[in-house]
């Protein structure tokens, strides 16, 4: 006897780590209608929020066998714990109703609204809590009730607050999943050259899937304008030069960094910083992170200075 396993997040691309967690998450639910309080740590553009709703969607009213009802609230919009208890716990907790909510950017939240989620996050022993703020009056049943959370900055998510939560992290996207990813994205009828999408492509997407779904419409847009529907190296290297894509997608400044080292050799920090007219935490915040992970820079104890493959590619572009 064979069984086929459904797959619970259809469109989601990679993630095999934190699906094998969530699924492990909605099994118990089927038998419980409890979940953790999760947390959805990932950088910009990796689909964070797509996972957040994805789980949710899996998350089913037990009698009607329907998602609970889904519900997202950007935190930057909460000034306080006052408008926290108003547009979040007024108007979406009520335990005549199924639902799930999410905080997203979480880590915008003010403290005294993560303060007040220390003790709503706290349930008694039959999964429900009570809340009172200044004449409201809150009965939780986390049965009916879901909380969950997203964030891109998870080191500045209120530390207590992070100990109630169920850390799930997602990761960049190989660039064989990103190639997935813009073959989705692209409609059928466009036909690609070889491994185009995932050796030439993908790798000036930073890991990132909303910009392969951004670099789908712009092939799109460039297919339409062609007399077929092949989108061959030759008009990669065409469209890239329309769009001005530096490799692996870095931008001027990350750029600029890599020329001044390559000009000028090693560099201690405050002297990069001189010659590239930038403050040493904007270099160390904004361009160093991602020249590092693509190994092209190392920083020692004596400065910055290009790695063997960080030479290659500028004598490369010097040609």
């Amino acid at each position: 006897m064979t069984t086929t396993t459904i797959d619970l997040f259809p469109k989601m691309v990679g993630q095999e780590a934190a699906k094998r967690k969530l699924r492990f998450f909605i099994e118990g639910y089927e038998r419980t209608n409890i979940v953790p309080h999760l947390l959805f740590c990932a950088p910009k553009g990796t689909g964070k929020t797509m996972m957040a709703r994805e789980f949710a969607r899996n998350l089913l009213n037990p009698e009607t066998l329907e998602p609970k009802s889904y519900t997202e609230i950007n935190c930057a919009t909460i000034r306080n714990l006052r408008a926290f208890v108003e547009q979040v716990m007024a108007v979406h907790v009520n335990n005549n109703m199924d639902k799930t909510i999410l905080l997203d950017e979480c880590s915008e939240l003010p403290k005294d609204v993560s303060m007040a989620l220390l003790t709503i996050l706290n349930p008694n022993s039959t999964h429900t809590n009570t809340f009172s703020y200044e004449g409201y009056d809150f009965e939780i049943d986390f049965r009916k009730t879901t909380f969950i959370f997203a964030t891109t900055e998870p080191q500045d998510v209120f530390h207590a607050l992070m100990d109630r939560l169920e850390r799930i992290d997602l990761e960049d996207y190989s660039y064989v999943e990103l190639a997935k990813i813009l073959r989705i994205c692209t409609p059928e009828h466009i036909s690609f050259e070889g491994k185009l999408l995932s050796e030439h492509i993908a790798p000036i997407l930073r890991g990132n899937a909303r910009d392969a779904q951004k670099m789908a419409d712009h092939i799109v847009n460039y297919v339409s304008r062609k007399d077929n529907n092949k989108f061959n190296k030759n008009d990669w290297d065409k469209l890239r030069n329309i769009l001005d894509k530096l490799p692996f997608g870095m931008t001027k400044i990350e750029f600029k960094l890599l020329e001044t080292l390559y000009r000028e050799g090693m560099l201690r920090l405050y002297n990069l910083a001189a010659k590239m007219q930038m403050s040493r935490s904007a270099i160390q915040n904004n361009c160093e992170v991602y020249l590092q992970k693509l190994n092209l820079i190392e920083v020692t104890q004596n400065g910055r200075r290009l790695t063997k493959a960080g030479e290659k590619l500028m004598e490369e572009d010097e040609i």
